[in-house]
């Protein structure tokens, strides 16, 4: 800082020092503007200081009349000289940590008296950002091959960059991390030095350490909790670390040791530690102790309750039976019976011609299923099935026998592939009170027939989420590929099954992200898009198997339309229960969490309510061919939320933007006799996605 500049400096701490002991009225903050700031956007700057603009007079009326930053109420932002003097600082350093070695910052400061508001504004010239010239790291010498290799690859920064002290911060972090993961416990970081050179105004970047010695992991003790009855084997324990004796010491390892044991499902609670507190220079190992506490191996549960599975509301019956250790190993053996009710009818249900009953939604199915946890090794895991179930529909029941062989690997830290391979006998049956003459040459045409189909599913899942049911910032992934017919094309004659299959491959792709502007999860955006296609291929005679359809419409889906109630079919409406070959769904939500801070009403916990607006569109096709944008449905639409500890219980209603039967839009209907009173209902557990 040259004597200008603090000549500068020193008379603007003077001038709101005399401001703030002259001043008894408060003025609020009107307007604080950023001006110049062309490299560093207007968020990274506001992250950085303390002042803020006063919100808008609703806001401040809604706070005044609750004293609470409930229902979105906003507290008045008032200008403080000191926090303002504050600013200006951490917004000089900002710059110079982000290279900006030469930036200068002006302030302007517009008094209103009349309105008692003040207009901030920082008046920034960012001038020459410094890059990155060298980078020398010292202390390596002596560290083994692979850790060298190690260390060399991603690193956080390199020639050329532009300066950002946090970004060499990271790298530190990266370097101390690696080699602490690598047996060097005890590393030390001698010096962390930036050099800024006046000949190039560049800097040279020098990190020094001292690795010290390398450990190793000692002998590892299991100890079983001696309050429970249930014993586990405790080579089971031993196959699900990550590390054993002998090996290089590492953090990681331990950690991602407890994330497997949690996997298995047989542990109340898992502890791994180090069996020593102090970890000196005369010891080569160091000696690990496991505790374990293990849950009830048997369990018996009914089950009584409600979900949203195919998007609609159901009410869930059933009773279940589970064996954590089935044959010792950690193997998992359960069979379940359960009933999805989607329409509540008694007088349908019981009905002896319930089958044939429009008005009836239900499925029964009884599951058995063994899990084997460990298979190649200690993050992959096999399971197989057998299932039976019969799915009622408006149009169409189908009872089936499916086997299923599904193998589930945790391939990296936020990423897990799945394969599922299914092999299906099915009887697919039309509703007959539904088939109109006119319709009956279309289920003829579409086959239904006795099946045998199989098919093969690779998924790939990228999960960041930083919250499986309150997710607030990161985002989720899939890729699925999909084929059908293989496996009875090849052996369905030489086993004598000649049933009709199709044959298909199928592809659907989901991307989901969430934002929290505030960091204060008081609002939170949310979206999901999804596509997919399916293609029959050789000589196929079928259409794909009902259960691998694409359906639209319904609560977790386009919400101004019920369940399967959408499609882009040249058909009856009645028939878009048998969904397409194609789909395209989009959804958009803004989370507002706005009794944050308001207590509890009786039994009723106040912050735990939310509201959602939502946006969605999208459709599904009979064929990819024939998708169209002017077939896009478009809804919107209001939800409330109250959050539980297994995910929210929710209600939401949607209503039509634009409705692609009728071309018609929203602004084309009146809006309560219309377009309000065809709205729909959806209820549901958990978030929409």
């Amino acid at each position: 800082m040259n004597s200008f500049q603090r000549t500068v400096y020193i008379s603007f701490c003077f001038f709101v020092t005399a401001f703030s002991q002259t001043q008894i009225l408060r003025y609020e903050v009107a307007e604080l503007r950023f001006k110049g700031n062309s490299s560093i956007n207007t968020d990274q700057l506001l992250n950085v200081i303390q002042t803020r603009e006063t919100p808008i007079a609703l806001w401040k009326g809604i706070y005044n009349l609750f004293n609470k930053e409930i229902f979105g109420g906003q507290k008045p932002e008032y200008f403080d000289p000191i926090t303002f003097t504050s600013d200006y600082i951490q917004l000089k350093r900002f710059y110079t940590d982000n290279g900006f070695i030469h930036s200068k910052i002006d302030t302007s400061i517009l008094i209103d008296d009349k309105s008692n508001e003040v207009n901030l504004k920082f008046i920034i010239n960012e001038n020459r950002r410094s890059i990155i010239d060298t980078i020398h790291y010292f202390g390596f010498d002596s560290l083994p091959q692979d850790v060298l290799e190690e260390l060399n690859k991603n690193k956080l920064i390199s020639a050329g960059d532009p300066y950002v002290y946090f970004n060499i911060e990271s790298e530190l972090r990266r370097i101390v991390g690696i080699l602490a993961n690598n047996g060097f416990v005890n590393v030390k970081v001698v010096s962390l030095d930036a050099r800024h050179y006046a000949s190039t105004d560049n800097f040279s970047i020098i990190f020094s350490f001292i690795p010290g010695k390398r450990y190793t992991f000692g002998q590892i003790t299991v100890e079983k909790d001696s309050a429970t009855t249930q014993k586990i084997d405790t080579n089971i324990v031993l196959q699900h670390l990550d590390f054993k004796p002998n090996e290089f010491y590492g953090e990681q390892k331990k950690i991602e040791s407890e994330k497997n044991l949690n996997r298995l499902g047989i542990f109340e609670a898992t502890k791994i530690e180090n069996a020593i507190t102090n970890i000196s220079t005369d010891l080569s190992q160091i000696p690990v102790r496991i505790l374990v506490r293990a849950r009830s191996f048997q369990e018996l549960t009914p089950e009584i309750g409600v979900n949203d599975e195919n998007d609609a509301f159901n009410v869930l019956f059933g009773m279940g039976y589970n064996h954590r250790n089935f044959f010792g190993g950690a193997r998992n053996f359960s069979t379940r019976l359960r009933f999805n009710l989607q329409t509540l009818s008694y007088q349908s249900l019981i009905s002896s011609n319930a089958l044939q009953d429009p008005t009836l939604v239900s499925k029964a199915e009884l599951t058995i299923q063994l899990i084997q946890p460990y298979i190649f090794n200690n993050k992959t895991s096999i399971s197989f099935a057998l299932s039976a179930m019969l799915d009622k529909q408006s149009t169409y029941y189908i009872p089936s026998l499916t086997s299923r062989i599904g193998i589930q690997s945790q391939t990296a830290t936020y990423t897990k592939l799945f394969v599922d391979w299914n092999l299906q006998l099915s009887d697919p049956k039309p509703v007959g009170t539904q088939i109109s003459d006119s319709l009956s040459k279309y289920f003829k045409t579409i086959g239904f027939d006795k099946q045998f189909n199989s098919f093969i599913t690779v998924t790939l899942q990228r999960d960041k989420r930083n919250d499986l049911f309150y997710p607030s910032e990161g985002f989720f992934h899939s890729l699925a590929v999909e084929e059908g017919g293989l496996f009875p094309k090849l052996v369905g004659n030489p086993l004598g099954i000649n049933l009709p299959y199709s044959q298909y491959v199928k592809l659907t792709l989901v991307g989901q992200w969430y934002i929290d502007p505030s960091k204060k999860r008081d609002l939170i955006w949310a979206t999901r898009w999804r596509i997919g296609t399916a293609l029959k291929y050789g000589n196929s005679t079928m259409d794909l198997p009902f259960s691998q359809r694409y359906f639209s419409g319904g609560s977790g889906s386009i919400r101004g339309w019920r369940a399967r109630e959408l499609g882009a079919l040249p058909l009856n409406e009645n028939l878009r229960d048998q969904g397409g070959n194609a789909l395209f769904e989009g959804n958009v939500e803004a989370r507002w969490n706005f009794l944050n801070g308001a207590g509890s009403l009786w039994f009723l916990d106040l912050e735990k309510l939310s509201l959602v607006f939502f946006y969605d569109c999208g459709n599904m096709w009979p064929v990819p061919h024939k998708m169209r944008l002017s077939e896009i449905a478009m809804a919107f639409g209001l939800g409330l939320r109250y959050n539980t500890i297994a995910g929210p219980i929710r209600i939401d209603f949607g209503m039509k933007a634009y409705d692609p039967d009728s071309r018609i839009w929203l602004t084309q209907k009146r809006f309560f006799p219309e377009t309000f009173t065809q709205g729909v209902i959806h209820l549901g557990v958990g978030h929409t996605f």
